[in-house]
């Protein structure tokens, strides 16, 4: 047995690593998919036109977020201070937003589909393709939105093999359409979109059927809707959302400039890598968005040590996962060009190839950024996040682009995705120079605690426990802290008794017959209470309820729990992201 901040944090960090790329990734692989159709089955030109669509992907991503990342933020800080029906209402709540506003947005698409085509950009010909692609995909708007959002809630429910079914359903059924409209009906551009449209809502019935089945713990419950928490929601949903509405700006911005210096052709290649660039910021995303997500839970408990081991597991894996996928992306380059065009000798095949070449670089410096920021986010550190997406987003790469564009054509486009990234990564460095009046010179001044944040080393310990042999030795460690904190005997006794009882449950039924099964307990001294947190990955159990069917005439069936509960002052438990997180107070 050993003293650690925590064994569960890193482990869990990365089960939520695939689903949080999935998230970033859905809209990129269809956008993907309707590009090799596009330009095999329509036309070259066929590519611009899904080019100026673009941005509006990156607006609907931003309308997501901005719920649905808003209410993660708090659902994470209400689980963390085990407040469920808090939980429920912020569920509630982002269901009932998001379908008024695709409802709304949907409405818009449909009626003035040529007003947006023209404001995008899109002239000629060019518009009334456009009109056609966007009245097709407004079809399934809502079916999208609503299932991106439930994506991000059945993390929650533990359901994400249901996810992963709904998104593969999601493409085959894209790829089959596409096929049919373009190939054998001649739809078009609307057919590209329509069959989108069917994609999404394939995506959002199979996950949206898990709510109807009574297993859920999120239940939607009109009646417990609190509308003034949608004030919050947005507050902290903005961080995100601002960064994907700089990015919806800065590509109307750049379709300008590639326009305006380059031509049509840099507008293909442009689009080519703005499919793929979902793909390739899926991955830095998707461990950006894991920081978000513990984040916001690590921070309601105030568990400082936690967060460290978060934001270590997020330095160490993370970004290196990002390293080496971007690498190989890069590799890659030659393929991808071809899956879009196939004539080496065009100017647009270089072009295409030399942002498949450089885009992917940027990805590590963005992922730490990005990372960095989130965490940011979650402490409140409001002034700096906001600051960091404007300039990440919007202002590095549109400043660097107006520079090197009219000099080095795309390429120029490229490089500025990298210069934009050192921009911004030294703006966050600057930060954290103001904020703690020195060089940040380690990971815990990085990350610019407030004052008085969490319970202080000394008055906590962090236990591992992996197996029966090591629960022995717990009451032992317990009774030692609590001695050195001068805690009475019977408080002392009744600690070291209930920790010792519980992890002895939880290893003999929750690891039996189970490998790399977890279990942390932090045992806290706070306020002359005894604060006794333990969290386990084994299969849900929760002891609050079973106490409740507890015989009285037989005193030995769940002795140890039974002990627990009638020497703690409080007991409560909740299931988050497949973990059993139990806390008592003593």
């Amino acid at each position: 047995m050993k003293n650690t901040h925590s064994e569960i944090i890193p482990k869990l960090y990365m089960k939520l690593l695939p689903i949080q790329i999935i998230l970033v990734i859905i809209g990129g692989l269809n956008s993907i998919i309707d590009n090799a159709f596009a330009s095999n089955l329509i036309g070259p030109d066929a590519m611009a036109v899904t080019g100026l669509f673009n941005p509006v992907s990156n607006f609907l991503n931003a309308v997501n977020i901005l719920i649905f990342g808003g209410a993660q933020v708090l659902c994470g800080k209400y689980l963390g201070k085990q407040m469920v029906e808090r939980t429920k209402s912020i569920f509630s709540l982002d269901m009932i937003t998001i379908i008024i506003l695709s409802a709304v947005l949907t409405a818009g698409c449909e009626t003035i589909p040529g007003i947006i085509s023209t404001a995008l950009g899109a002239k000629g010909p060019f518009a009334s393709e456009l009109s056609l692609y966007i009245r097709g995909f407004a079809i399934g708007l809502p079916f999208f939105c609503l299932g991106t959002q439930f994506t991000a809630f059945l993390q929650l429910e533990h359901q994400e093999k249901r996810s992963y079914i709904s998104i593969v359903t999601m493409f085959v059924v894209n790829i089959f359409f596409n096929w049919l409209f373009l190939a054998v009906f001649k739809l078009g551009m609307f057919g590209l979109g329509l069959s989108t449209s069917i994609g999404n809502i394939c995506f959002f019935f199979i996950q949206a059927l898990y709510y109807f089945t009574g297993k859920s713990i999120l239940k939607f419950s009109p009646k417990n809707i609190l509308f003034k928490d949608l004030k919050d929601i947005l507050i902290n949903g903005l961080p995100g959302a601002s960064s994907q509405l700089c990015i919806f700006i800065r590509g109307i911005v750049i379709n300008r400039i590639i326009l305006h210096f380059v031509g049509e052709d840099g507008l293909s290649a442009f689009s080519a890598i703005g499919s793929f660039g979902c793909v390739y910021w899926a991955v830095p995303a998707g461990v950006t968005s894991a920081v978000i997500v513990l984040g916001s839970v690590y921070v309601g408990e105030e568990d400082r040590a936690g967060l460290i081991v978060l934001m270590k597991t997020f330095l160490t894996r993370g970004v290196g996962i990002v390293s080496i996928v971007s690498l190989v992306l890069a590799a890659l380059c030659i393929p991808f060009t071809n899956f879009f065009f196939h004539d080496p000798s065009a100017p647009v095949y270089h072009m295409t190839m030399m942002g498949f070449l450089l885009f992917p670089l940027s990805s590590p410096l963005s992922a730490f950024v990005v990372g960095f920021s989130n965490y940011y986010h979650c402490q409140y550190h409001e002034a700096v996040v906001r600051v960091v997406s404007v300039m990440d987003g919007l202002i590095g790469v549109c400043l660097f682009s107006l520079i090197l564009v009219p000099k080095m054509g795309m390429t120029g486009l490229w490089l500025a995705q990298i210069f934009g990234g050192v921009l911004t990564a030294l703006i966050l460095y600057s930060f954290a120079v103001i904020y703690n009046k020195k060089l940040p010179l380690s990971l815990d001044t990085m990350m610019c605690f407030p004052e008085n944040f969490g319970v202080p080393d000394e008055n906590r310990i962090d236990i591992s426990v992996h197996s029966m042999e090591e629960v022995i030795n717990i009451s032992r460690k317990v009774w030692d802290f609590c001695d050195s904190h001068n805690i009475g005997k019977k408080q002392k006794n009744c600690a070291a008794l209930c920790v010792e009882e519980l992890a002895g449950n939880i290893v003999r039924h929750g690891f039996s017959g189970k490998k790399n099964r977890r279990l942390d307990i932090r045992v806290s001294y706070i306020g002359g209470d005894i604060i006794i947190s333990l969290k386990d990955d084994c299969v849900a159990f929760n002891p609050t309820e079973a106490a409740k069917l507890f015989d009285p005439e037989d005193i030995t069936h769940n002795i140890g729990l039974r002990i627990a509960m009638n020497i703690s002052k409080s007991m409560s438990y909740q299931n988050t992201f497949g973990l059993n997180i139990l806390k008592i107070i003593i």
